[in-house]
């Protein structure tokens, strides 16, 4: 650390979310002091480092009148700041995390856009005006593809404060390998080989479409879900779903899912599939990608401007069963020459374009500029 100066770094968001994690996680080990708030409740049961120290305050307070709550979270936050004196505030998402870091009045601060926090429009004309408002007055704004800049751009960010950082794919880790049996065995899963839809259970990513679609597909294929956060609905409809579409107990929800056995899930997948309705550029896809399996992805903006030439075929309309099944279909029909060839050029775009070690140490290239006194 000699070489560099120690920094100070807040970052402001979901401490159980695994981007801010990660994030808060990488810097910490390079010997920066890194602390992670959070004022809405969100993140109850997370786990951090023991070097990343945790503060929670009220961002809403009992009294939910709009200009009370704005009062009462900006004189808590600069009490907070006033203890932690940090030399970067960074937050993750627009809303509502990078609204805290404006309404604070700290600088330099940091904003990350994570994809729907800038490709859809916030709601109301008071949520209009804090987007441009903090997006604007931010130090810097990160965007992890060109389309998402742009977004950024046309929601209030300076061009010239723009930057193209990724949450970026541990390619040391995420690589091809052998399938851990054991896991399959634990989590119901007869076999390699399955459809593997490794998105949050929420409406935004189709994950009836999914069901709708594996359900087309020849032979008894498994579909996997990760269930770690479903909703007791949503959970409940996708049950519904696949028992009318014949799926059966072919179909399975796996929880308590680490990144170590994410890696193995991976592996062991026939396909992965993610059809958002609005995304940015999903960290799983990238993973799945890094351990050299097939995917199958939504046919929006930022996908197709960065797969586009790579896998044309493997993007899909992303409400549609029909054309979801015939990409499973073609990703799964591969032979292990197509297959591996596949995943060699899937691999090495990933480690060319999204490698987290290589774009964290750029981040920390721009925080010191931006920490110069």
């Amino acid at each position: 650390m000699s070489a560099r100066r120690t920094l100070r770094l807040a970052f402001i968001g979901n401490p159980a979310s695994p981007h801010v994690r990660r994030w808060a996680e990488f810097f910490a080990a390079r010997d920066h002091e890194v602390a992670v708030l959070e004022g809405f409740g969100n993140g109850a049961d997370a786990r951090l480092e023991p070097s990343i120290r945790l503060v929670r305050y009220d961002a809403r307070g009992k009294v939910r009148l709009p200009l009370a709550a704005v009062l009462r979270a900006r004189r808590e936050l600069r009490r907070i700041f006033s203890d932690l004196r940090p030399d970067i505030v960074h937050a993750h998402t627009v809303r509502p995390y990078g609204w805290q870091a404006t309404l604070a009045g700290v600088h330099p601060y940091v904003i990350s856009t994570w994809g729907s926090d800038v490709l859809l429009a916030p709601p109301g004309r008071r949520a209009r005006f804090w987007q441009r408002r903090t997006l604007s007055r931010a130090d810097l704004v990160t965007a992890v593809s060109p389309y998402m800049r742009e977004a950024a751009i046309q929601s209030g960010a300076r061009p010239d404060r723009v930057e193209l950082i990724h949450f970026g794919v541990d390619t040391q880790r995420f690589t091809p390998g052998p399938i851990d049996t054991p896991l399959l065995a634990r989590a119901g899963i007869s076999g390699p080989g399955f459809v593997f839809s490794p998105r949050a259970l929420t409406p935004l990513y189709n994950h009836e479409t999914v069901v709708d679609a594996v359900a087309h597909l020849a032979g008894a294929r498994q579909l996997v879900f990760l269930a770690g956060r479903a909703g007791t609905d949503h959970l409940s409809a996708l049950r519904a779903r696949a028992a009318a579409g014949g799926l059966g107990d072919r179909v399975r929800f796996v929880r308590d899912v680490s990144d170590d056995d994410m890696v193995s899930l991976f592996r062991a997948a026939g396909v992965v599939v993610s059809i958002p309705t609005s995304d940015s550029f999903p960290i799983t896809l990238l993973e799945a990608m890094s351990t050299g399996t097939p995917i199958v992805a939504g046919d929006l903006p930022p996908i197709r401007a960065e797969l586009g030439e790579l896998v044309p075929r493997s993007l899909v309309p992303t409400a549609d069963p029909e054309p979801v099944a015939s990409a499973l279909e073609s990703a799964l029909a591969l032979g292990d020459d197509e297959r591996r060839a596949l995943g060699d050029s899937l691999r090495a775009h990933v480690v060319a374009t999204a490698d987290r070690e290589t774009h964290m140490l750029r981040m920390e290239e721009l925080y010191l500029r931006l920490a110069r006194p």
